[in-house]
């Protein structure tokens, strides 16, 4: 009788064979693929997320700011820092007189707000 490798005989069947090597290295070939794109879907995930809240924190730091123009003088005593009624009623009353501010930087020229006030409040405030 003749001896017939394994390969030999499943040439014969008609069916396939490759090594086990082979086999195991496509295998794994595959599994790192689909984990690479996980991976990948995890880290823009991530990322989307992390823009998503930025966007959220950028648009609720601007919604804390109070407006220079439209602001009443408890609402500027309210969210400023060194500013009690009577200083919001002073700015009103500058704002009234002068015109809608046009930069932040002109409350410096209302009686009373000198660069150190506005410094520490100037984040706090928009036109």
């Amino acid at each position: 009788m003749h001896k017939l490798s394994i390969t030999t005989l499943a040439l014969a069947l008609g069916l396939a064979v490759m090594p086990l090597s082979t086999q195991a290295a496509k295998e794994n070939s595959a599994k790192g693929a689909v984990s690479s794109s996980i991976e990948e879907s995890a880290v823009n995930g991530k990322s989307a997320a992390k823009s998503a809240v930025k966007d959220t924190d950028a648009s609720k730091a601007e919604e804390d700011k109070v407006s220079l123009n439209n602001a009443t003088a408890e609402d500027l005593s309210k969210a400023l820092s060194g500013v009690g009624l009577k200083k919001g009623q002073t700015i009103v009353e500058y704002r009234t007189d002068m015109g809608p501010f046009t930069k932040i930087e002109q409350l410096q020229e209302v009686p009373g707000i000198g660069p150190s006030l506005f410094q520490r409040n100037q984040s706090r405030l928009k036109l």
